[in-house]
């Protein structure tokens, strides 16, 4: 034999003496399971392994409904944004449209407080005159015409 076809030969026996002492391991532990005390080892195992995948199921459960609630409350506060939002445009118009009223009665108000313009209002709505005058009235400088 070479020195060469030596060592693979021994790899070799390694690689199957390894497998000899695993099976021989795996054994040793069979039994272990088999006594008593390895029964109870194995039985408290598999109750941590069911306890903990039921932890882990009420964690994901809990998660699922927190995420479920937190989802819906965003989605009732944005649509409870957007009908603010629209109530607040319209409170805009409402508002300029106000703000053009009091303009226009402000500015009617300062006429009103004018004694010539007065006057004139009273004599082309209400046919007032002075004195020795007389008023005739002309159906198209008035705003209506008669058939």
């Amino acid at each position: 034999m070479s020195w060469y076809n030596d060592g693979v030969h021994r790899k070799r026996m390694g690689v199957h003496r390894g497998m000899k002492d695993k099976q021989k391991i795996i054994a040793i532990e069979n039994r272990e399971e088999q006594t008593p005390s390895g029964l109870e080892k194995t039985k408290r195992q598999q109750k941590q392994i069911i306890f903990r995948r039921r932890r882990l199921t009420i964690m994901f459960i809990v998660a699922f409904a927190l995420f479920t609630f937190m989802g819906v409350s965003l989605f009732r506060n944005g649509q409870h944004l957007l009908k603010l939002q629209d109530t607040k445009q319209e409170v805009k118009q409402e508002f300029e449209a106000a703000k053009v009223q009091k303009k226009d009665l402000t500015d009617e108000v300062t006429l009103l407080n004018d004694k010539e313009y007065v006057e004139k209002i009273a004599r082309a709505k209400y046919f007032y005159s002075k004195e020795d005058e007389q008023v005739y009235s002309v159906p198209e400088l008035n705003g209506t015409k008669k058939n």
